[in-house]
């Protein structure tokens, strides 16, 4: 019963598509990768504070964490996050061209946050090896660089669909993934912030 109402939740053209798959299902298997990754950071981010807890000088001495390029990161997510709801605003107005750009921007500014990130952490002279701290440092960095680049992957993959004429007002589901997997892409990278550069 509550599928049927799922179903009917949806305009008729977006109940089954034309080989009778239903393709909402590509919106509910994006949020839970997003949820997954959520969640794979916030074990991280556990682990993180978990060793802080137990270690007398954190971060170790001569490391400096500098809030400034954590803003200039949060600032970028954010405008990708919001970039992202306007691929669905045009989805659903049914401007193909506006939301190529969107795309288009979303993937630029993702593709700039994982430069920015990887210049922060060569500069950081720190490795899985260096200590606890280097080793955690390496592995949440990582980790939400793979996060933002599977964000591109997607955005890339609707984007292709988006000028192929497969998205549009009667099947918005891929500006929908668009727009909450970069939601999530902002949430995972949020997680972290907090950790790492606010709560330290």
């Amino acid at each position: 019963m509550a599928a049927s109402g799922v179903q009917l939740s949806l305009p008729p053209a977006d109940r089954a598509g034309d080989d009778g798959h239903d393709p909402s299902l590509a919106v509910y298997g994006v949020v839970a990768m997003g949820v997954a990754a959520v969640v794979v950071m916030g074990a991280l981010m556990a682990a993180w504070l978990a060793v802080e807890a137990g270690t007398q000088t954190w971060p170790p001495k001569g490391v400096t964490v500098q809030n400034y390029f954590g803003t200039t990161l949060s600032v970028t997510m954010l405008m990708s996050a919001t970039v992202g709801w306007w691929v669905l605003y045009a989805v659903r107005r049914g401007d193909r061209r506006q939301a190529a750009m969107a795309l288009t921007v979303a993937m630029f500014l993702e593709l700039c946050f994982i430069n920015l990130l990887t210049y922060v952490m060569r500069g950081s002279h720190l490795g899985p090896a260096t200590n606890a701290y280097g080793t955690l440092y390496y592995a949440v960095n990582a980790a939400t660089i793979a996060v933002a680049a599977s964000g591109i992957l997607v955005a890339g993959l609707t984007l292709v669909r988006v000028l192929g004429g497969q998205v549009g007002p009667a099947r918005p589901q891929l500006g929908w993934v668009a727009a909450w997997y970069g939601t999530f892409v902002s949430l995972v990278w949020f997680v972290m912030y907090t950790t790492v550069y606010v709560v330290k």
